[in-house]
């Protein structure tokens, strides 16, 4: 269907700006005519896709030529019907319609047409609209969006003392259209409706009006006809129609439907008006908030404002939830008068009588949530008058001689704000508290007199009421006065008592967790004097010792209980430590022993000291010197006196910089059998004194001492990776026995050299040998074995590794050397 109505091509029609068929229209009297020029304009112009907005915009500038055609009142409203079936027909042949064209030059290049109209050409444009919205071609919405609502605001917005005469004539028949849209129930045979069907689609098409995709509009508009009511640069004419206008929409049967439905866009549209509008002036707020009660209720609008009981008389939920509306409006325009002249007696006066009145007056539990919602979101001078007054009439009523208290009281003050800091004064927040301080006494002679299990339900919800109220007041941040600090002692006192004899004749009272939690939350807010020596957290606990307590308390009872009281219990850190110290004689005397009081061992030391680089220097060769034996700062919260703490000349090895540069010279000094403390672990210290390093074993020649090599390398006892590779490998040690296998640090087990090995020393053979086994039975003692030992490893052995089977064997002199005696070529062995 829409490629049918608009196809789509690459080359689009163009439609001219004017077109004068249009306007030749209006003398053309056939029937048929506006049909058939739709029917043309379509086919030619139907590949365009603004070609029925420039259709709508030549009729109106046609309608403005009608006037000057003729002069004749019926003819010219013939042309308006005429002009209205050709729309009809151009909509007919849109796929979305007439009415978003329509709409977009409303809001478009049209406001600024719209104005420059005359009467005359009004009351055809006004014939238009009417068909084109009885045929459907075009929403009610559309017609009060596009030309009614911005009539109103452009003639509010007005500041000159003699607006243009187009201004109130744009007025004036946005003001007749919006009457006949939206209220007119009659049959007009000059102007649509002309007939019971047309009228009927009338008023189907004005309940999208009240709908709620489009309330909010209307109802945005309703404090503007406030403000065009109140603005004296209009005609006095326009402003009277206009109230009149407004309090018909207002007391519309399915504007209230509409309204009930969508309060909250009702509150945010009047709350806004007051932000936006100009509101200097008292009269127009007066206004809004009669405004706002004239769309809530049948009331006359010179009524008082604080007439309560004339609207919480009504029951009903929606009429509860609109009071609640209308109440807000009020509050925030006190809050406004009081912040124009906060020395305003009368603003104070009417705030002051409509709380009293608020609270004087018996309400419901629905009503009074309702009510208690009224505080939110008011300014903080009304809050804290709000809140202020009505406790001082809760403070009347329980001082009164009677213990009931309607429930109401406290509910208003449920959803308070309780969130400022100072919103209580202290006269009325000292009041509360002795009245609150008073009536605990009586109840609680009533109830410790009590022996029966069952304690009265009167009593019960007393109680239970005095502990929201209590927790209610605590709430808020104000002053500790030391009247206050007194009064609060006395109460909990009187709750204490309270306490102990329900857990102990009714455990299973609902009164026992809430005066539990009640306590604890009082406990905590109590302010503690910061200048009382010495500190003292359980000032305000009750001096009871756990060993009075009532023994039929249930034992969670009597736990939770003990938790309120100065005494703590046994704790494992601190069970076993007393104070010590020492007399002039030097011995230990045992003081008190210390008590778990964990922020006694807490100490705010500020931030750590600089430490000079000097003095780290210092630090760090007195380390070096004692043998990584660390010197003892006594630094922290608590001194190490108090622990009996001495020096026992024992270090930890830790792994710093110095460790990792020299770690041949100090694993040689941890090899030393010397009492320390090491963060190794026992593999990782078997590995360390079972095994070598290879670096090590390597690059150490035989018969050198750690020492020497340190003393060499500067310290260092890492072989360059080019000399390891260019040494040449030692001989196999000499020595005929296991004895050779002993430390290269001065161990005396091999003191004298091996002939053997001196004439051999630098001879090429290597390990890799073959070992002249024939001539092994042969040798003398003297003469070594060509075993496969490393000699390095005899030098490196650790000194708990060395076995002395025997001294060293003298050999005399005289004795020559044997010759080698050669295998025969038979028996030796071939090599590969």
């Amino acid at each position: 269907m829409n490629e049918a109505l608009q196809p789509a091509t690459a080359h689009l029609d163009i439609v001219p700006d004017v077109l004068p068929e249009i306007l030749l229209l209006a003398g053309d009297p056939d029937q048929d005519a506006p049909s058939l020029l739709a029917n043309s304009l379509w086919i030619k112009y139907r590949k365009s896709v603004d070609w029925a907005w420039k259709v709508w915009d030549n009729t109106v500038a046609s309608l403005r030529q009608v006037p000057i055609m003729t002069s004749d009142e019926a003819g010219r409203r013939a042309c308006a019907v005429r002009y209205g079936v050709l729309l009809w027909h151009v909509d007919q042949h849109l796929a979305m319609g007439l009415d978003g064209e329509v709409l977009r030059w409303f809001l478009g290049p049209g406001r600024n047409e719209v104005v420059v109209l005359n009467t005359e050409a009004w009351d055809l444009l006004i014939i238009v609209l009417l068909y084109l919205s009885v045929h459907g071609a075009l929403k009610t919405t559309t017609i009060l969006q596009g030309m009614v609502y911005p009539a109103w605001q452009q003639a509010a917005s007005v500041t000159i003392n003699q607006p243009s005469p187009t201004i109130e004539t744009f007025l004036r028949s946005a003001n007749d259209v919006c009457r006949r849209l939206l209220l007119s129930d009659d049959i007009n045979d000059d102007l649509p409706p002309v007939d019971l069907l047309k009228l009927q689609c009338i008023q189907t098409r004005r309940q999208d009006v009240y709908a709620q995709a489009h309330f909010s509009r209307l109802a945005s508009s309703i404090p503007v006809l406030i403000s065009l009511q109140n603005n004296k640069y209009i005609s006095e004419e326009l402003r009277r129609d206009s109230t009149s206008l407004r309090h018909l929409i207002s007391q519309n049967q399915d504007f209230r439907q509409g309204v009930y439905r969508n309060l909250d866009a009702i509150r945010e549209a009047f709350e806004r008006s007051l932000r936006t509008l100009d509101t200097h002036n008292g009269t127009l707020n007066k206004h809004l908030v009669a405004g706002l009660r004239l769309l809530l209720y049948d009331i006359n609008v010179g009524d008082e404002l604080s007439e309560w009981p004339a609207v919480t008389s009504l029951l009903s939920p929606w009429k509860i939830a609109a009071t609640m509306v209308q109440m807000q409006l009020i509050l925030k325009e006190m809050g406004q008068d009081l912040l124009r002249d906060p020395t305003d007696t009368s603003a104070h006066a009417n705030l002051d009588r409509l709380i009293l009145m608020l609270f004087s007056h018996s309400m419901t539990s629905e009503e009074a949530f309702y009510v208690g919602e009224m505080a939110r979101g008011v300014d903080n001078l009304v809050a804290r008058k709000f809140v202020n007054n009505g406790l001082r009439c809760i403070t009347e009523r329980v001082r009164d001689s009677t213990l009931t208290i309607p429930s109401n009281s406290s509910s208003a003050f449920q959803r308070a704000d309780t969130t400022l800091s100072t919103i209580l004064e202290n006269p009325a927040q000292e009041d509360f508290m002795e009245a609150l301080s008073s009536k605990l006494v009586l109840i609680e002679s009533s109830i410790v007199s009590t022996s029966n299990s069952d304690i009265d339900e009167i009593l019960t919800q007393d109680m239970i009421l005095f502990l929201r109220l209590l927790q209610f007041e605590m709430g808020f941040r104000g002053a500790w006065t030391i009247k206050l600090k007194e009064t609060t002692d006395r109460i909990v006192s009187s709750l204490f008592k309270i306490l102990l004899h329900i857990s102990s004749i009714s455990p299973t009272s609902i009164l026992y967790p809430l005066m539990l939690d009640t306590l604890y939350y009082i406990y905590d807010e109590i302010p503690i004097d910061p200048k009382a020596t010495p500190f003292d957290p359980f000032r305000h606990y009750p001096s009871i010792s756990p060993a009075d307590l009532p023994l039929v308390l249930p034992a969670e009872h009597r736990k939770q209980i003990v938790s309120l009281l100065p005494f703590l219990s046994d704790s494992c850190s601190t069970s076993n430590m007393v104070y010590s110290q020492r007399d002039t004689m030097g011995n230990i005397v045992l003081g008190l022993p210390v008590v778990n009081r964990a922020w006694e061992w807490i100490e705010n030391l500020g931030e750590p000291a600089i430490v000079d680089t000097n003095q780290e220097n210092k630090d760090r060769e007195e380390s070096a010197r004692l043998e990584s034996k660390y010197t003892v700062k006594n630094s922290g919260s608590l001194p190490l006196e108090v622990f009996d703490a001495r020096l026992t000349g024992e270090g930890v090895s830790g792994t710093s910089a110095s460790a990792h540069d020299s770690d041949h010279k100090r694993l040689g000094k941890l090899r030393n059998f010397e009492d320390c403390l090491s963060k190794e672990n026992v593999f990782e210290r078997d590995w360390r004194e079972t095994r070598m390093d290879l670096e090590a074993d390597i690059g150490h020649p035989a018969g050198r001492h750690w020492t020497e090599m340190d003393e060499e390398t500067g310290g260092s006892s890492q072989i360059a990776p080019s000399k390891l590779l260019k040494s040449t490998p030692p001989r196999c040690s000499p020595a005929p026995s296991n004895a050779s296998r002993s430390s290269a640090r001065g161990s005396g087990a091999s003191v004298r050299p091996s002939p053997q090995g001196a004439l051999n020393r630098n001879s090429s053979s290597t390990i890799n040998d073959i070992l002249d086994v024939d001539s092994a039975t042969t040798m003398t003692p003297k003469q070594p074995l060509n075993n496969k030992r490393r000699a390095s490893t005899s030098a490196v052995a650790s000194d708990d590794e060395i076995e002395i089977i025997a001294g060293p064997v003298p050999v005399p002199s005289q004795i020559s050397k044997k010759p080698r005696i050669k295998p025969s070529a038979k028996g030796r062995p071939k090599r590969k």
